[in-house]
């Protein structure tokens, strides 16, 4: 995590400008004391000492800091961007990256490998409380670009909640969204005897794949610039459920 608390004086403090003489530390979600780690190849951040564990770091990896970091830095240059707040603790969930754009409260979340579409589902739903707009963005991954794209549960979740598309980060505010277009299977063709020596044949035609997906990129959107806020009603379909909220989405038009 990239924010600890200053035990001394409850400050939230950034591990970039800390330094170890100001120790202790402490989470500011569980309050156990946190390490700070500042060397010269990794971004700045803190942890926990193990084994203790904390929901708020589980699956936070260094280029999902990173990744943080970036949005946060550029939003703070923006001229329609106010209030920007790095791990912003709302009470009932801690946006990774927080901001008013255009005068619109807008929670930024990153997708971890550890989240689950329970949590992201009851983190949306709070935002919807507190009348946050949500965005759920995830780090570029090169399973997009195999044969076959077989989407995970989140990025299922995402695709129906964005209408069909989930944005992917590459670097300060630029995002890549991707549609889940669909995706063929040809099925081999095959013969056999049956019992009264008639030929049988099967296959030799295509169909369409429940799992794997064709990705579809879009145009490169920008978070500042390229997004509004929509509200969402309630919808489910199969194993997915929508919970009623406000996303934060772009307003390019369809591109698949």
């Amino acid at each position: 995590m990239l924010c600890g608390k200053r035990v001394s004086d409850s400050e939230k403090v950034f591990a970039i400008t800390s330094v170890r003489e100001h120790a202790p530390f402490a989470c500011i979600t569980c309050g156990v004391e946190l390490v700070l780690k500042k060397g010269q190849i990794k971004i700045h951040h803190f942890a926990h000492k193990p084994p203790h564990k904390c929901r708020r770091s589980e699956g936070e990896s260094i280029e999902h800091m990173r990744c943080k970091l970036e949005i946060y830095n550029a939003l703070l240059k923006c001229e329609n961007v106010s209030d920007v707040q790095l791990e912003h603790d709302l009470g009932t969930a801690i946006a990774d990256v927080y901001a008013v754009i255009d005068g619109s409260p807008v929670a930024i979340e990153i997708q971890r490998s550890k989240l689950t579409v329970n949590e992201i589902v009851r983190r949306t739903k709070e935002y919807a409380r507190l009348k946050v707009n949500v965005l759920w963005i995830a780090l570029y991954s090169s399973r997009l670009t195999e044969d076959k794209f077989s989407p995970n549960a989140w990025e299922k979740w995402c695709h129906a909640a964005y209408y069909g598309r989930v944005y992917y980060w590459s670097e300060g505010l630029k995002l890549t969204p991707y549609h889940f277009g669909e995706y063929k299977l040809y099925v081999e063709s095959s013969s056999y005897y049956d019992q009264s020596g008639q030929e049988v044949t099967h296959g030799g035609y295509e169909k369409f794949s429940k799992r794997y997906r064709t990705p579809k990129a879009g145009p490169v959107v920008d978070i500042a610039k390229s997004f509004d806020h929509r509200y969402r009603q309630a919808w489910s379909g199969g194993t997915i459920t929508i919970p009623e909220c406000w996303m934060y989405t772009d307003c390019k038009k369809s591109w698949w």
